[in-house]
């Protein structure tokens, strides 16, 4: 692996079509500066300096794929809502195709609400978090109708797929099972990143649990103990039959298994200073499936995706970044 091996990689992103199955939802940012404590209760009062809006869940996989110039394909649901309409112009304004996302009636698209606090000289910081619209399921329910048949269409002439699956039904595994090993018998990567149901989506490229959810499939606590990292990250490998599986650990780094190869271990990039870790996940499984779609290595897929994620972390709030950003990570890293 070298660093000429790398940029060739991240200059194969461009206009890779990736098709992003999955969960989408709204992470809303408001802003507000600290005027004074309320005579009324104890609690800050905000003047509203401004309100962000931007694609989460699924949809900051797709938003992490097209600041990277590749083309993805959105195939979930929204409401027919504010919220849903929001989405749907975030992605217009990018150029990113909708005629893969279902408007729904009856659903109420999942809002994240965060208000930052903060002074004129001073940093804004999370105080509080209000969700609302759809509610993750600990069940595996249904597709939704009229999905299946957007996702053939979007599959036609895809690089890719990457499944985002948040619990709230979009991302099926019946779907998955249905298209994916096709897709791989075609050499086209299909990755997952799954909250809670790593072990629902089987014999596929790849899956991208962070260090809890590793845990959750494992049903043991991992802490910082490497060999039992490794341990559970080579039974998911076994009870999945995925080729690969990449755990994300934070401070810790990442750790690669593959099938019939060594695990490989990757420092963490960047330095201590993280300023929000929301959507991390999403771009590191973004990075590393393009990555695969360009003719990289797991290793090599896996090292940009770290890259990836120890810049992201260092900006606020829903973040992404861009292919020079990559680039310039990639040169500067005396370990290469």
């Amino acid at each position: 692996m070298n660093r000429d091996r790398l940029h060739q990689i991240i200059e194969r992103f461009r206009r890779r079509r990736v098709v992003v199955l999955g969960d989408l939802l709204v992470d809303e940012f408001v802003h507000g500066d600290i005027v004074r404590v309320s005579r009324e209760a104890p609690v800050l009062i905000l003047n509203h300096a401004r309100t962000v809006v931007v694609p989460g869940g699924g949809g900051n996989a797709v938003a992490n794929l097209r600041a990277l110039d590749a083309v993805p394909v959105p195939v979930g649901r929204v409401g027919r809502d504010d919220s849903g309409r929001r989405l749907l112009a975030a992605f217009r304004k990018d150029r990113i195709p909708v005629s893969g996302i279902l408007s729904d009636t009856k659903w109420e698209t999942p809002t994240k609400s965060r208000v930052l606090a903060g002074g004129i000289h001073t940093r804004r910081q999370q105080i509080v978090r209000l969700d609302r619209g759809a509610r993750p399921s600990e069940q595996v329910p249904p597709a939704p109708a009229g999905l299946a048949g957007r996702l053939r269409r979007a599959l036609g002439k895809a690089e890719g797929l990457l499944v985002a699956d948040y619990g709230y039904g979009a991302a099926s595994p019946d779907l998955v099972r249905r298209y994916g090993p096709g897709l791989i018998a075609r050499g086209i990567p299909v990755t997952v990143d799954s909250r809670t149901r790593s072990l629902h989506f089987g014999e596929m490229t790849a899956c991208t649990p962070n260090q809890e959810e590793l845990e959750l499939a494992a049903g043991v606590d991992l802490a910082e103990d490497d060999r039992a990292v490794t341990s559970a990250g080579r039974a998911l490998l076994r009870r999945t039959g995925h080729q690969a599986v990449l755990v994300t650990r934070g401070a810790a780094g990442m750790s690669l298994f593959e099938k019939g190869r060594p695990g490989f271990r990757i420092p963490a990039y960047g330095g201590d200073e993280v300023a929000d870790v929301t959507g991390a996940g999403d771009t590191v499984i973004a990075v590393f499936t393009l990555a695969l779609a360009a003719g990289g290595s797991f290793r090599e897929a896996a090292v940009l995706a770290n890259y990836a994620a120890g810049l992201v972390v260092m900006k606020a709030g829903t973040a992404t970044l861009g292919r020079e950003e990559l680039r310039s990570a990639v040169d500067g890293d005396p370990v290469r």
